[in-house]
């Protein structure tokens, strides 16, 4: 998150190629996010197949959770746009602990909540087949609210995850090397 290297760098410390050390991280990519919701979705019909073979009932979703994972998102979107204020402005200095660790925690919370929509779709759709009974449809409500909520958070991670970038400076060169 710094736009310079530190004072201490060193020529000892650089590349064999000489030239400025380049990073691996890429930011993530939407079939990241689909594989982890299919990820989700598998480990949601794992649990549920566990209750079918035990013959035990499904619980049902609390309201309370889609309130508390929208909570959760609307908080990170928060820290997310005033991170990205942080990193926009140039008088302002952002550590590079903050930054990775703001990086860190879109990219979970992105990866989480995606996971959980799998899981939350997996579960509405066992019981949308049953809606004029009671039950089943308040797990297929309640369960679509989480997946709706939980599709938020992971928005709010990938926004959050966005708001680390550095923003090019007059004197970066784009891709092809011109100024």
């Amino acid at each position: 998150m710094t736009r310079s290297l530190p004072p201490d760098w060193d020529d000892d410390r650089r590349p064999d190629d000489g030239g400025d050390p380049q990073g691996s991280l890429a930011p993530t990519d939407w079939k990241v996010i689909i594989v982890a919701a299919l990820c989700g979705a598998a480990l949601g019909w794992f649990a549920l197949s566990i209750y079918k073979i035990n013959d035990d009932t499904v619980p049902i979703l609390p309201w309370s959770l889609p309130v508390i994972v929208l909570v959760a998102a609307i908080a990170t979107w928060g820290y997310a746009r005033a991170f990205r204020a942080k990193v926009v402005d140039p008088a302002r200095v952002v550590e590079a602990n903050q930054g990775l660790v703001s990086l860190a925690l879109g990219k979970a919370i992105a990866l989480s909540g995606a996971a959980l929509v799998g899981a939350c779709i997996v579960y509405m759709l066992t019981f949308v087949w049953h809606l004029n009974i009671p039950y089943p449809r308040q797990r297929t409500i309640v369960g679509g609210a989480t997946a709706i909520a939980c599709a938020v958070m992971t928005w709010a991670g990938w926004f959050l995850e966005n708001a680390c970038k550095v923003p090019k400076g007059p004197d970066d060169a784009d891709k092809h090397g011109t100024p």
